[in-house]
């Protein structure tokens, strides 16, 4: 019989060789399906929930030199600062909030509110960190990031698609528009990977008997106090140019990602008890993936229960 140590050991190293080949970033001859990419993570969190952070830690270091052997020092960083530190800060935290507890806390919602807001501010400031070690000059980032998208829709139509003159101010704004939201856009990706992940993941380790604390409910989740503060001041924040500014972007979208899922959750309480909930869920969550608009909604309806709290004395 293995010591708990060898175990976790093994489930480290084995969780790092799965996040590494799940990333896209090591095998790039046979790149995994989007699935396996948004999943990424979820093998380092099933460590962490499953058996110690720590599990998750050594894991990530085992994923991000594996990207580091296979490709460049760029895909560890990618590996180690997007997946590895955000899975060992998720279970981390999730173990030091809710271990106290010997039953499903009532304020299970607000904790993994306050985990989710602290990971949108982690994503945004890696993202920008990383950005300036690239180029710290943000109007030279802006210039490489236009001609990094010429060169990808030149290679896509064929067409000579460069803005030398008059050529065309719709396709100029398009490359200005492009420069501006890939940063944020990427961490909103990011953001959703991990969501994903962790939701995934605390359900494997909590079916598979080893979460070590009752698993919140996912229902409950909720942005703390001050959300929609927050958000006002990442508008303001995104107001500003240069790096300032795609920090404030990246922490907007992913406080209001964050109500979307408050809406989402709002949603899934009201509806208890309703005859036909399962398919009303099922369209409710398709027109969300296929179509996206929908996610507006529910964000202004998180952004009222954050206010009004409509799933008072529903659970």
């Amino acid at each position: 019989m293995k010591s708990p140590f060898a175990q976790a050991l093994l489930v480290a190293i084995i969780a790092g060789v799965a996040t590494a080949l799940m990333s896209g970033l090591v095998v790039r001859s046979s790149a995994p399906t989007l699935m396996l990419t948004m999943l990424a993570p979820a093998p380092l969190m099933i460590a962490g929930f499953g058996w110690h952070p720590l599990a998750a830690a050594l894991g990530g270091i085992v994923a991000a030199l594996i990207g580091q052997l296979a490709t460049s020092n760029v895909a560890a960083y990618v590996i180690a600062g997007m997946l590895a530190v955000p899975s060992y800060g998720i279970t981390a935290l999730a173990l030091n909030r809710f271990s106290m507890f010997s039953q499903r806390p009532q304020r299970d919602g607000k904790e993994m509110g306050g985990i989710a807001v602290l990971v949108v501010i982690f994503l945004a400031l890696a993202g920008v960190l990383a950005a300036m070690a690239v180029e710290p000059d943000f109007e030279a980032l802006t210039r490489r990031l236009k001609a990094a998208l010429e060169i990808v829709m030149r290679e896509a139509t064929g067409l000579d698609v460069s803005v030398p003159q008059a050529r065309g101010e719709a396709l100029a704004r398009l490359y200005d528009l492009f420069a501006q939201i890939i940063l944020p856009m990427s961490a909103l990706v990011t953001l959703t990977t991990i969501v994903i992940s962790a939701t995934l993941a605390v359900q494997v380790a909590e079916r598979a008997g080893l979460l070590a604390y009752p698993r919140p409910d996912f229902r409950r989740f909720a942005v703390p106090g001050g959300g929609l503060i927050l958000i006002g001041l990442s508008i303001l924040v995104a107001m500003r140019p240069g790096y300032l500014g795609v920090m404030g972007d990246t922490v907007l979208g992913g406080m209001l990602f964050l109500f979307m899922l408050q809406g989402l959750a709002v949603i899934h309480v009201r509806t208890l008890g309703f005859s036909g909930r399962g398919i009303l869920l099922f369209l409710i969550w398709v027109s969300l993936v296929v179509f996206g608009l929908p996610a507006f909604l529910f964000m202004l309806v998180g952004m009222a229960d954050h206010l009004l709290d409509f799933r008072r004395g529903r659970l």
